[in-house]
């Protein structure tokens, strides 16, 4: 009598976390952002900035942003480029 193959449930588990864990690095990669990225977005679009404070996501690239020198909504659009508008 032929008996199945018995298959790892070790495996199946790391597959499953492989995918899982995929594509939630490929969402929080799209929204993600370094306080560094930003100060040299802000400073991009003639505002200063030496130092970034804090920063809250707004959405899909898309960010409050507080620096040293005021508060600014920052966003990319899909070619990379960032657009500044300050907000106090």
């Amino acid at each position: 009598m032929h008996k199945p193959k018995q298959q790892n449930p070790g495996a199946r588990v790391l597959f499953c976390s492989l995918i899982i864990g995929g594509l939630f690095s490929a969402q929080s990669s799209a929204t993600e952002v370094s306080k560094g990225e930003m100060a040299g977005a802000i400073r991009s679009a003639d505002y200063p900035c030496a130092q970034v404070l804090k920063i809250n996501s707004d959405g899909n690239n898309a960010w409050l942003v507080e620096c040293n020198s005021g508060k600014f909504s920052v966003s990319r659009d899909q070619g990379g480029n960032f657009t500044v508008i300050q907000t106090d």
